[in-house]
């Protein structure tokens, strides 16, 4: 009976300990999706360019930034591919005219 008492004392602390961890995945998946930096709203306004002209150009610079990204030599882990394709993308939208509001 005691041994009973105690594994459901384990179980429980185990799925109140996952529970936990998945609020703590969820708000940080949150914080991190929030943080777009390829919207029209991140960038500077620009004279003679509207939002058809903005759409081209981010396809555009997204491409590029995967290929680049994609010939990445070593091993590189996910974050550290994903921190090179927002560099060269924002560094793309920069040489087609669009200056972004947020840190690069």
């Amino acid at each position: 009976m005691v041994n009973f008492w105690i594994i459901s004392l384990c179980y429980r602390y185990i799925q109140k300990a996952k529970v936990n961890y998945f609020i703590s995945v969820l708000v940080s998946l949150y914080f991190f999706g929030c943080s777009s930096y390829n919207n029209i709203e991140n960038f500077k306004e620009r004279k003679n360019a509207n939002r058809v002209v903005f759409e081209k150009n981010k396809l555009d610079c997204q491409e590029h930034s995967e290929l680049l990204a994609s010939k990445a030599e070593g091993s590189k882990r996910a974050g550290e591919i994903m921190i090179d394709k927002r560099r060269y993308f924002l560094s793309c939208m920069k040489r087609k005219g669009w200056i972004s509001k947020i840190d690069s």
